[in-house]
């Protein structure tokens, strides 16, 4: 029953509750290679050869010219299958042909009213009900898409209880909320939209104002990922340029804000009825299902969220999109304000807009910081705006109060200093050691950073210099957990009390609805930002410049459509290619006959292995390299010794009852990389660490260090080499290490605050052999600048650290 996982169905999917042995669960659905669509999925282009041409050339963003070039070096050039194109127009017309097997841009004109005049703006959108169509005819995505909303248990056994845990949306409460609305046979389709303007021109002069929309209903890893079923860009909405004598004018700001919801009120337009009465549609799996569009989630910085909500921003009396905390409450980190909702507000605004003078509509508007307009998503079912805007993690920490506030306030403190203090930060942040997935900084005091990953990176880089920033890189460590459990929420909501709190009163209660931040964190939609900026400076003549980027865009959408079409063919061909080579094929008989290759196994096992082989050598050369090191002392003595209590622990026959040993010209083999894998203890999934020893690697020695399960508790070590042995021709896997301890006593009221965990280097005499079966995973340790010898065990470079360090420490 410990660690069985439950799954409980909505009721109205009349689905019975499952349960699975935990190693047998997975919500992976690895599809076989379906039959093409298209036997010939290339087309209109006249070859295949034609659309990876065309393909390449619209990655590289060429220009005519220099597509006419390129065409005319391969005639010259080329052999055997030939390429049709003549020039730029014969790719151009091919595009032309092909733009139809997606979902086109199309452009409207938005109409509105101000000072008795009548203002036209364009807008482009794509149909979107025709874009989830796209969606829906595609058999992979429809084998990977979620239907029913359901809740996630895992059998706890100490506690002798179900915990329940939550990732994606149709995990959490809000989609389960949702399908209560339907009928049974009704089935939702979860839409994740997200609008901002970007700077395209490098001093701000052309700006985009994209839309993007994103699925639910499928996995992060496809949703937030770049190939079909990722993020599409799906609208480009009108900028209402900004007039020096209307600056400021209530009247003007509220202009912009009818523009941009008649623009959404037209994006939405096609879905609005099917998000009352569902559509039936035909998929690609070939089951028909009724379709019940919804937006469950909008994904926006704050800005972005006044104008989808229309309050009045973070001048108004309320400045919260979601709740109507009042603005000389925001730093109140007990109190629960009462939440926006959108039938509510959709009262408070008619009323006002039937007032008879504008005194009495403001007196209406101002009590709930509202603009006297009528919201878009509102004419939608079950998609009211506040319940759907959602905390920022990008914004709101790492571009928000880490990079415009602590980060700033550090900097303009650190000015004060002298020039070799500001060296010496720079200095202490180059010593940090490399990391995977943590950005080095080589130096950070004149350098200026718009990129939220890197903000993040040096925020986490900064823990041990900053004491107030703790508390906040605790709850981004919450913030952005992969998965939730019951208990971790409960940890999150933690008094996080540090200036700027309201930023995240809202953070758990959209995790409970709406999955873990990932689902609506606009890093991955800001990630889309970039090829627009990209067409825009290479594929355009910067002006009317929306028409031409989206054209290319547009081109991009249909050769990542054409060319998952054309890997699915390739892989059908494979199989069936693969299936008659075994149905022909019959086993080697003789082990001459086998493939040499499998016969080669690698060292190790499912936990770990070792890689970059050095050549094998006796003991006695091995240590001829590690002259005057003193952890190499009694190398050949101490090491058979191990081997003997490591037997014995294991109730291993030693090798004709006798303790083993090593002499000077035993043979051992040292690797230099060390592969470990182990289950993370946030969401249970397989990670893997990549460890080097190596004395020169990439122009610096470097020496990873490790967590090892000992025998009472688990410590820390640096790894000094790692090297196979054999025992009777049984290999074994070994490394020397440099221990790490902490010292004896209570922690230190500083440490502690800082949520420190403190290791010291022993002398490098006791260094130890250690079986590789005992490493848990890789660690890494900053150095105690101010103590020579100590060590801080950096436990915010991932999720899994953060909660084994915590376990280590004894928190519970």
């Amino acid at each position: 029953m410990a660690d069985s996982i439950k799954v409980e169905y909505h009721p109205n999917s009349r689905r019975p509750a499952e349960v699975f042995a935990f190693e047998d669960f997975s919500r992976s659905r690895a599809a076989a290679p379906d039959p093409p669509i298209d036997q010939v999925p290339w087309s209109p282009f006249l070859s295949r050869i034609d659309f990876e041409f065309a393909e390449l050339a619209l990655d590289a963003a060429l220009s005519g010219k220099q597509i006419d070039a390129f065409i005319s070096l391969i005639h010259r050039a080329v052999k055997g299958e030939d390429l049709s194109f003549k020039n730029h127009k014969d790719v151009a017309k091919s595009w032309s042909r092909a733009s139809g097997k997606v979902t086109r841009f199309t452009k409207h004109v938005i109409k509105a009213k101000y000072k008795n005049e009548t203002r036209d703006y364009d807008l482009y959108i794509r149909d979107l009900w025709d874009y989830i169509k796209d969606i829906l005819r595609d058999s992979y995505l429809m084998s990977q898409m979620d239907w029913d909303a359901y809740r996630l248990y895992r059998f706890d056994g100490p506690s002798a209880q179900w915990v329940r845990f939550l990732d994606e949306p149709f995990t959490a409460d809000a989609t389960w909320g949702i399908q209560s609305n339907l009928e049974d046979h009704q089935k939702p389709f979860v839409l994740i939209l997200y609008a901002d303007k970007t700077k395209l021109s490098s001093f701000g002069t052309q700006m985009g104002y994209p839309v993007v929309v994103r699925c639910g209903n499928l996995p992060v890893d496809i949703r937030n990922g770049e190939g079909p079923g990722g993020g599409r860009v799906v609208g480009w909405l009108p900028i209402v340029a900004e007039e020096a004598s209307e600056k400021h004018k209530v009247g003007f700001v509220n202009l912009k804000r009818i523009v941009w919801h008649e623009s959404f009120r037209k994006l939405l337009e096609s879905i609005c009825n099917h998000t009352h009465t569902g559509v039936w549609f035909e998929c690609g799996d070939s089951v028909e299902r009724c379709i019940c569009p919804c937006v469950a989630i909008l994904s926006a910085d704050y800005e972005e969220q006044c104008m989808m909500s229309l309050i009045r921003g973070s001048g108004g009396l309320f400045p919260c999109p979601i709740c109507l905390v009042p603005s000389s409450e925001l730093s109140s980190f007990e109190e629960e304000f009462a939440k926006r909702k959108g039938e509510e507000v959709r009262e408070i605004v008619n009323s006002a807009l039937s007032a008879s003078t504008l005194r009495e509509r403001e007196a209406i508007l101002s009590k709930t910081s509202l603009r006297p307009v009528e919201n878009a998503f509102l004419e939608l079912a079950n998609s009211d705006p506040y319940a759907a805007l959602s905390f920022d993690r990008l914004h709101a920490f790492h571009s928000g109060l880490w990079g415009h506030h602590f980060w700033q306030e550090f900097k303009r403190l650190a000015q004060d200093l002298p020039k070799e203090a500001l060296t010496r930060i720079d200095q202490q942040f180059d010593a940090i050691p490399r990391w995977k997935g943590l950005i080095h900084f080589s130096e950070v005091m004149s350098s200026s950073f718009n990129d939220g990953s890197k903000h993040e990176a040096i925020s986490k880089a900064c823990s041990e210099l900053l004491c107030t920033i703790r508390p906040y890189l605790e709850l981004d460590m919450y913030a952005g957990l992969e998965l939730h459990t019951e208990w971790s929420m409960e940890d999150g909501r933690f008094n996080w009390n540090f200036p700027k709190a309201h930023t995240h009163a809202h953070l758990f209660d959209d995790i409970q609805a709406k999955g873990v931040s990932r689902n609506y964190n606009t890093k991955p939609n800001e990630k889309l930002h970039r090829p627009l900026k990209r067409t825009y400076h290479l594929r355009t003549n910067q002006r009317n410049v929306a028409p031409q980027i989206l054209d290319v865009d547009h081109q991009c959408y249909v050769a990542g459509h054409m060319r998952d079409q054309i890997d699915r063919y390739d892989a059908f061909l494979r199989a069936l290619k693969e299936k008659e080579e075994e149905d022909g094929q019959d086993a080697p008989e003789d082990p001459e006959d086998a493939d040499p290759g499998s016969l080669d196994k690698a060292v190790g096992d499912r936990h770990f292995s070792l890689g970059a082989k050095q050549r094998k050598r006796t003991v006695e050369m091995f240590l001829s390299i590690h002259l005057g090191d003193q952890a190499f002392h009694d190398f050949a003595k101490r090491l058979g010794r191990t081997l003997t209590l490591e037997y014995k622990a294991h109730n291993i026959p030693l090798p004709d009852g006798q303790s083993i040993k090593f002499t000077s010209d035993s043979f051992i083999t040292e690797y230099r990389l060390l592969r470990i894998n182990y289950a993370s203890l946030v969401d249970w999934r397989e990670e893997t660490d990549l460890l080097r020893c190596n004395p020169m690697f990439y122009g610096r020695p470097r020496y990873d260090c490790i967590i090892i399960s000992g025998a009472k508790y688990d410590y820390c070590g640096r790894i000094i080499t790692l090297f196979t042995c054999s025992v009777n021709d049984t290999l074994q896997p070994m490394a020397l290490i440099h221990p790490y301890d902490r010292r004896p006593g209570p922690v230190s009221k500083l440490d502690a605050d800082l949520g420190f965990y403190r290791v010291y280097e022993r002398a490098r005499t006791r260094s130890e052999f250690i079986s590789l079966k005992s490493v848990i995973r890789g660690a890494l340790l900053v150095p105690d600048f101010s103590r020579k010898g100590e060590y801080l065990v950096h436990d915010l470079v991932d999720a899994d650290m953060f909660f084994r360090i915590k376990e280590m420490k004894g928190i519970q």
